[in-house]
């Protein structure tokens, strides 16, 4: 290619704009907001996972201390939260707490036990009926 064809098709470009130039002043607004925006986000999905796990862990332990189903479980976490005006998210690592410390407010601790109190047991498994 001769330095001729170069030239020629240098002029057909649109000229770049410098990096210094106001014109890009705006995109780079936008695209920090963007970031930003997006580094929220992340930090909201970071402690949804969190905040999921520990409410996944109450209804676990809830269901196997009390004989009830995961429903169940999810149904006593709703109530107590509903009653006690805490956090769902609160009261079920409250609760994961309490099945290492034994450590309960006694506000969501009658609260608790009101709610399991209304819960149908699970039936016993089959191997348990046996013995």
């Amino acid at each position: 290619m001769e330095a001729s064809d170069v030239d020629a098709q240098e002029s057909h470009r649109e000229p770049r704009t410098p990096p210094d130039s106001p014109a890009v002043a705006p995109v780079v607004a936008a695209k920090e907001e963007e970031i930003s925006a997006l580094r929220e986000e992340v930090g909201h999905l970071k402690q949804a996972v969190r905040s999921h796990a520990a409410v996944d862990q109450a209804i676990g332990a809830l269901a196997a201390i009390s004989n009830i189903r995961p429903e169940q479980a999810w149904d006593v976490l709703t109530e107590v939260s509903q009653h006690t005006n805490v956090k769902l998210r609160v009261i079920a690592e409250q609760v994961v707490e309490w099945t290492c410390d034994g450590e309960l407010s006694e506000e969501v601790r009658s609260a608790l036990q009101a709610s399991l109190a209304r819960q149908e047991p699970c039936d016993p498994p089959q191997d348990a009926q046996d013995a």
